[in-house]
């Protein structure tokens, strides 16, 4: 197009002051003083335009805006609250609420179930962070792990040498005290007991050594006793207050002596009664030994690691800069001449703090012997929390949105009678806050019902703290918090309908709060996705962990405890248990493939030469000649033990991993070294050399989050446990003729027995609590977004009523009513589902990261979990869509 000629060009627009400053100069303004102080700050900035530029006079705007904000400017605030208008506003919502029984219903109902949910993983979280926070001196206790490292290969141990504690506090003045625990060794972690004078033995767990200052540094309150002296003499215990009572219950304990697994050699002799160890420290002990007692504590010997260290820093040292100084130790006494280090092996000591023991250890060797949790395991509850809590809420947001157009009237009259935009807010807020208060005290009820139940599946002793003054407050100010945040949206969405449009009937809704409902459902549903998902993977990996191939039997396998009490005749008692019909093999020895039972880890290397770059780390267990056969195991070369060989005491069985890590293609007939034990008198550890007469294939002995280690079998006399393979279907007629064996040459004992299945599930508890909780947790989001999806697909229905009678008198089907009702609802499940499957799959992918053997997430878990959520959803929301659909047309359209 051509253009006119001389036509003037036009005016180019004029630079605007910053808007916001404008609009915030108006919010806070007097009404009477607004239009002169805007017109002087607008005059102002139109000088500086022409004097300073654009730049400058927006900046001079600003702060004239700024500078005007004075307490004889500031408009009064509106009397939007009263009590009168309070009451007001209760008046009319408990008016609504009665009159919208069906949705008041869903909203509190869905409301109560997620923060019941919350309420319930909260206190599990509390508890789990709460461990080793109770002493006095939380802040400066922490536990002295070791890092060792080799070529390639890495770990991390919580035991450490003998000398350690001694040389840390004589040389670090950062070190207040220094403490040494063992609760492994000797007659620590579980004995048979009885008092002196007495015969019968009972048996107890929780035995540990400490040093003199143990009692000291950890604060534990005595009473009885002395602290500073009671774990002073040799063949000294303490003891707990259970214990006290369970023994001496009409007598002082002080002065009383024990005897542990029947051996009067050494009788301790109780110095005093401590408090109960509270539930929430790592530590798990009822008797507490003195380290004195144990010749082995006194060596000067640097290689001899069966110790845990923990420190109390003095009140000012630096933990970090400390743990710098400790590679000192290392090169002094350790690995003094730099040989290990020249050869590829190092180590290196650090500093844990206390308060972190229990949940930052995974990873961390110790055998057992602490109690551990996993703080993995907290964020996912936390996370699992806000899933739950993100879709009750999103039910809330929906629904009062949703019934927006039956407020729609009432919010115009009101608005014409000359209520502001505040006061309305307001009043929806304080509806949303009274139904947020029902909610939570339904919640409180929901919870403490589901307490019992939730303690058993968790293994917990979880209880409301309703004693504790922060509970209720605390609850009061969440309930108004996650009021006001649930209600916000809807209350704002609610009070800016225009009063003209809707007292003209006009009033639309338009897309935008379609939309929004449309987006919340999608978040509701993938949230429940990848709850099932994960769910599924859990249960995925229990199953594959079940029925993987071990490398032994562990079916039909009895193991009897605390075989060594019976001394020199557990050869006698062995043959007498083979003697029974259906017993098939019987091995004695502590050392068997699961959790909980004896470890003893070396070093070995093949003879010709002591050299460090030579040295592997072994596993070396002591066994008898029925070992392998009991539990079934594959040998792959070579032979087993037998008694036809004397020669065997010197002989040494490899599994497949030793074998590689020896670096030998041809094992059998090689001879290997590896150490035995410390020489009592000059603290050296001594070694033997063994020929290498079989291989067995490598089985798992620890959990499958570890990969299989190096091993060795060597014959030995421990008898700390007695395995049975028996071949039965009637058990119990079984363990009764072993009992009544038993009896015969320990009359005296307690007959304990385990299976050797059963100790292997045992190994997998956490996670099998875990993959239940997920279920659980899962099914009540499901719920919950079902609760809401079928309020929100009866409100769709009623909306449609009219549209859907019309269509069927225009001939439309009930499957194509069905179809038209149910359609968008699929598509968001279906979106949900795309959304869900990465993020699930990243997530699970993360948490199997931490098995080394695990199970693969295929196709059918995501097709699982996507027809799962595609079936409930149907199933929510047919029964509404059937009877839209059935619906007569001449009741619906008789008022047209």
């Amino acid at each position: 197009m051509k253009r006119v000629p001389n036509q003037p060009k036009p005016a180019a627009p004029q630079p605007a002051a910053p808007r916001w400053a404008d609009r915030f100069l108006s919010w806070y303004c007097r009404p009477e003083l607004l239009e002169e102080i805007q017109g002087d700050v607008y005059e102002l900035f139109d000088q500086r335009l022409e004097t300073t530029g654009l730049a400058a006079a927006r900046r001079g705007f600003v702060w004239d805006v700024l500078r005007s904000f004075r307490l004889s400017t500031i408009r009064h605030p509106l009397p939007s609250f009263s009590p009168a208008m309070f009451r007001n506003h209760l008046q009319v919502t408990v008016r609504h609420l009665r009159k919208q029984k069906f949705y008041t219903g869903i909203k509190v109902v869905g409301f109560a179930l997620g923060l019941a949910c919350c309420l319930l993983i909260l206190l599990f979280i509390r508890h789990e962070l709460g461990y080793d926070r109770f002493y006095p001196d939380a802040d400066r206790l922490y536990r002295v792990i070791a890092e060792y490292r080799q070529g390639d290969r890495s770990g991390i141990a919580a035991f450490t040498t003998t000398p350690l504690a001694e040389t840390l506090e004589r040389d670090y003045p950062e070190v207040e005290r220094a403490v040494r625990v063992a609760p492994g060794f000797y007659d620590a972690g579980s004995s048979l007991i009885h008092l002196e004078g007495e015969t019968q033995n009972v048996y107890e767990e929780g035995f540990m050594y400490a040093d003199p200052a143990f009692l000291d540094v950890f604060s534990f309150r005595m009473q009885q006793g002395n602290a500073a002296t009671a774990l002073t003499e040799p063949y000294s215990v303490v003891l707990t207050e259970q214990m006290a009572e369970k023994y001496f219950p009409d007598k002082n304990p002080v002065g009383q002596v024990l005897i542990l697994n029947n051996n009067a050699e050494r009788p301790y002799r109780i110095t005093g009664v401590m408090e109960n160890v509270p539930e929430q420290s790592h530590f798990r002990f009822q008797f507490v030994l003195s380290m004195n007692s144990v010749g082995d504590s006194q060596l000067p010997n640097w290689g001899y690691s069966n110790f845990f260290t923990y420190v109390r820093l003095q009140p000012e040292a630096d933990a970090k800069a400390l743990e710098a100084k400790l590679p000192e130790i290392v090169h002094k006494y350790i690995d003094p001449d730099g040989e290990a280090a020249k050869a590829g092996r190092s180590m290196r000591f650090m500093l844990q703090p206390v308060p972190e023991v229990y949940l930052y250890s995974s990873g961390i060797f110790d055998n057992g012997y602490f109690k551990v949790g996993d703080i993995q395991y907290v964020w996912l509850f936390a996370a699992v929390a806000l899933f739950v809590l993100l879709i009750a809420s999103i039910n809330f947001i929906n629904l009062s949105t949703a019934k927006s157009a039956n407020r729609a009237r009432e919010v115009g009259i009101r608005k014409v009678l000359g209520s502001v935009r505040g006061q309305l807010v307001s009043q929806f807020l304080t509806e949303s806050v009274l139904l947020s208060v029902i909610a939570f005290a339904a919640s409180l009820l929901l919870a403490q019902l589901a307490l019992p139940f939730f303690n058993r599946l968790a293994d917990q002793h979880l209880s409301l703290p309703f004693g504790e003054l922060w509970f209720i407050p605390g609850l009061l100010l969440a309930a108004l918090a996650l009021g006001l945040l649930a209600g916000a949206y809807p209350s704002l969405f609610l009070s800016s309908f225009l009063p003209a449009q809707v007292l003209k009937g006009k009033l639309s809704q338009g897309a935008r709060s379609g939309r929004l409902r449309s987006a919340l459902v999608i978040v509701q549903f993938t949230t429940s996705i990848v709850l099932i998902i994960a769910t599924l993977v859990v249960q995925q990996q229990m199953h594959y962990i079940q029925d993987k191939k071990l490398g032994f039997e562990k079916d039909q396998t009895l193991i009897l405890e605390d075989t060594y009490a019976l001394g020199n005749q557990i050869q006698p008692f062995k043959e007498a248990l083979k003697n029974l019909p259906n017993v098939a093999h019987v091995t004695v020895t502590g050392f068997l493939p699961v959790a909980g039972y004896d470890r003893n880890n070396t070093s070995a290397w093949p003879e010709g030469g002591h050299l460090p770059e030579a040295e592997v780390g072994l596993a070396k267990w002591y066994v008898d000649h029925d070992y392998i056969p009991t539990l079934g195991m594959q040998m792959l070369e070579g032979r087993n033990f037998s008694l036809d060989f004397p020669s065997d005491s010197q002989a040494i069985i490899l599994n497949k991993k030793a074998v590689a890590m020896l670096g030998w293609d041809d094992p059998i007939g090689q001879r290997v070294s590896s150490y035995t034990y410390l020489d009592d008198k000059t603290g050296e550890l001594l070694h033997k050399t063994y020929t290498v007469i079989g291989v067995v294939e490598d089985f798992h002995y620890e959990s499958m989050k570890q990969d299989i280690a190096g091993l060795s079998l060597v014959l030995g006399g421990n008898t700390g446990a007695t395995a049975l393979k028996v071949h039965t279907e009637d058990m119990a007629q079984l363990l009764e003729d072993v009992q009544q064996v038993w009896q015969s040459f320990a009359p005296t004992e307690p007959f304990r027995y385990h299976f050797l299945d059963e100790q292997f599930a045992n190994m997998y508890r956490t996670e099998h609590r875990v993959g239940q909780l997920f279920a659980i947790f899962a099914g009540l989001a499901i719920a919950v977004a079902c609760l809401g999806l079928f309020a929100l697909a009866a409100f769709m229905a009623e909306q449609r009523t009219k549209e859907i009678s019309v269509r069927k008198v225009l001939g439309a089907s009930v499957h194509s009513l069905f179809f038209l009702l149910t359609r968008n609802f699929v598509v968001m499940v279906l979106v949900a589902l795309a959304c869900a499957i990465p993020l699930a799959w990243y997530l699970m992918h993360r948490w199997l990261q931490d098995f080394v053997y695990r199970t693969t997430i295929g196709w059918e878990v995501f097709a699982v979990a996507g027809l799962a959520a595609l079936g409930v959803t149907l199933l929510t929301i047919s029964y509404q869509a059937i009877r839209a659909a059935f619906l007569n047309p001449a009741d619906t359209l008789r008022s047209e």
